[in-house]
């Protein structure tokens, strides 16, 4: 199963770059010169393309705003060290070994675990 990914604005090119090495289909916020639009018109272009949102911002963890339903998935990254080179290195792996889980689900990736929330 293919996995494409919307990376907010949020998330480094060399993320992005580490990722489409990797072989992921990644589509950048920032390269598409979208910069400042609201989370909700970035879930509605990553629900119209099939993709997951790859993001730091806590803001869509929040199921109240963003059931499950709304989005193709949603991969919130919450490392203490949220450098591009420490996030390159930690999410290519757990993104291979998630693929089949991504989809429609809340995943929250921090030091310690990863808890998948899922309809």
């Amino acid at each position: 199963m293919s996995l494409s990914f919307l990376a907010d604005e949020n998330i480094s090119p060399t993320v992005v770059k580490a990722l489409r090495e990797a072989g992921f289909d990644v589509s950048d916020i920032k390269e598409q010169k979208l910069f400042g639009i609201s989370d909700q018109q970035v879930i509605k272009k990553a629900y119209s393309e099939d993709r997951a949102i790859l993001t730091h911002d806590r803001d869509f963890g929040n199921l109240l705003n963003n059931p499950l339903t709304a989005h193709k998935g949603v991969v919130l990254v919450r490392y203490g060290d949220q450098s591009p080179g420490n996030v390159s290195k930690r999410i290519v792996p757990l993104l291979e070994s998630l693929k089949g889980r991504v989809k429609y689900a809340l995943v929250v990736v921090t030091d310690d675990a990863v808890k998948i929330h899922s309809k």
